[in-house]
C-alpha cells in the first residue's frame, strides 16, 4: 500500500517531481550497491577500499538517473568532489551513515566534525534559472494512480505539512547502511543539521529494500563531463527505473577515505 504521507511530503519538499524521484531512489541505490560489489569483488583486494568509492558513486549515479526529470538541476558544492541533483531548489544527499545493520540513525552524526562543504548544503544553492527541459508530469502520474480514499489522505496530509515544508533549511536525504556483503538498510526523508552535528529530521521513512526492483530500466541521456574515477572497464549504460506509465553521506573533498561519519 502506498504511504500517502511520504507522497505528500515529497510533493510538498520537491515539488511536482518529488512523488517520482521518492520512487525511483531506492532503484538508483540498490543498483549502485551492486555496482561497487561487482567492483570490490573484481579488484579481489582484502580490504573493502574499493567498495568504500560509493560514496563518490552514488551522487553521481542519483545525478545521471535522474537527468531527464524536468526540474532536476545539478549543484557541485563548494570544494566538493561530487554533484548533487537538486530538486525544487532542495539538494538530494546520499550519506552513507554505517556499516553494519544495528546503528540507530538518529544517533550518527552527519561528521565528525561536519566538514564546511557538508555544512553548505543546509543553505540554498546558488544556482542559475533553467527552463523546464525533461520529461515532466512524472511526479503528477504517480499521485494519478492512488485510488481515491489514498488521494483524499494524500490531500489532507499536503495540508499539514505544507507550513512545516516551507520554514526553510530542510535538505532530503538519502541514508543508507551498508557493505560489500549487503545492503542492511536504507531511510529517506528531510532534515537540518541540528545541535551535535545530528540531523534534526522532519519527517523520515524507512526504504523496504526486499521490495525494490531495478529489472525494469531504461537507458536515460547523461551530459559528458568526461573521464571519472570510476570509468573504464566497469562503465556501463546509465540508467534510470521506468515511470509508472510505462509499466513497469556523500563526501567531501577535504579528507581521505575514512571512518564512517568523517567523510561519508
Amino acid at each position: 500500500m502506498v504511504d500517502a504521507e511520504a507522497l505528500a511530503w515529497s510533493r510538498e519538499v520537491l515539488g511536482e517531481p518529488g512523488p517520482y524521484v521518492r520512487e525511483t531512489l531506492p532503484n538508483l541505490l540498490v543498483a549502485t550497491h551492486g555496482r561497487y560489489v561487482a567492483l570490490q569483488q573484481q579488484t579481489g583486494l582484502a580490504d573493502a577500499s574499493p567498495y568504500g568509492l560509493i560514496w563518490l558513486g552514488i551522487p553521481r549515479a542519483l545525478v545521471d538517473g535522474l537527468s531527464g526529470v524536468a526540474g532536476v538541476q545539478r549543484h557541485r558544492p563548494k570544494r566538493g568532489r561530487y554533484v548533487l541533483p537538486v530538486v525544487n531548489g532542495v539538494p538530494i544527499i546520499p550519506w552513507r551513515y554505517a556499516r553494519d545493520g544495528k546503528t540507530d540513525l538518529k544517533t550518527v552524526p552527519f561528521g565528525k566534525p561536519v566538514s564546511d562543504t557538508r555544512r553548505s548544503l543546509f543553505e540554498p544553492p546558488s544556482l542559475p534559472a533553467e527552463l523546464p527541459l525533461g520529461e515532466i508530469g512524472l511526479g503528477d502520474a504517480v499521485i494519478a494512480e492512488l485510488p481515491e480514499e489514498q488521494q483524499q489522505q494524500f490531500n489532507e496530509y499536503g495540508a499539514d505539512i505544507r507550513a512545516l515544508a516551507t520554514t526553510g533549511g530542510l535538505v532530503a536525504v538519502l541514508a543508507f547502511a551498508s557493505n560489500p556483503d549487503a545492503l542492511l538498510n536504507a531511510h529517506f526523508g528531510y532534515a537540518r543539521l541540528g545541535p551535535g552535528d545530528l540531523l534534526d529530521w522532519a519527517y523520515c521513512e524507512p526504504i523496504e529494500l526486499s521490495s525494490v526492483h531495478t529489472a525494469f530500466v531504461r537507458d536515460t541521456t547523461t551530459r559528458d563531463d568526461g573521464p571519472t574515477f570510476d570509468s573504464g572497464p566497469l562503465e556501463r549504460p546509465k540508467l534510470r527505473p521506468r515511470s509508472p506509465l510505462e509499466s513497469g553521506s556523500p563526501g567531501d573533498d577535504s579528507t581521505p577515505p575514512g571512518p564512517t561519519g568523517t567523510h561519508e
